[in-house]
């Protein structure tokens, strides 16, 4: 499997987050919107000790498509600080319609925005 090209965007907004003692696992609910996906909503859970500068990354979401219908994502990768308040996330999501795709994203703590580029993924 390759990344490729990339095929669209992503732009999100952190809308709460929460802490657990399970391998210092946080939980970071967004929504916004992603290209070819509309309006989306998502969590993505954060693993790593405490004070680690990376870790595993997980993805649950849903995109609600200008067509009416919902797509199902799931998926897995990781996690790495790359500057002051600033995470660098990287993942390859499965959707509900069977196709896969990458994603790259900038994470900023400091103004709870989470950007970045979806990219293919064969």
């Amino acid at each position: 499997m390759a990344i490729g090209k990339e095929i669209g965007e992503f732009s999100l907004k952190t809308t709460s987050t929460t802490y657990a003692e399970e391998r210092g696992s946080v939980q970071i609910n967004c929504e916004g919107t992603a290209t070819g996906y509309g309006t989306v909503l998502g969590t993505l859970t954060f693993r790593g000790e405490t004070g680690a500068k990376l870790g595993d990354l997980s993805l649950r979401g849903q995109g609600f498509l200008e067509d009416g219908e919902t797509l199902a994502a799931t998926g897995e990768g990781t996690w790495e600080e790359i500057g002051k308040h600033q995470w660098r996330t990287r993942l390859i999501i499965t959707n509900s319609n069977g196709e896969f795709h990458a994603s790259d994203g900038h994470l900023d703590l400091a103004t709870r925005t989470l950007k970045g580029k979806i990219l293919e993924w064969s």
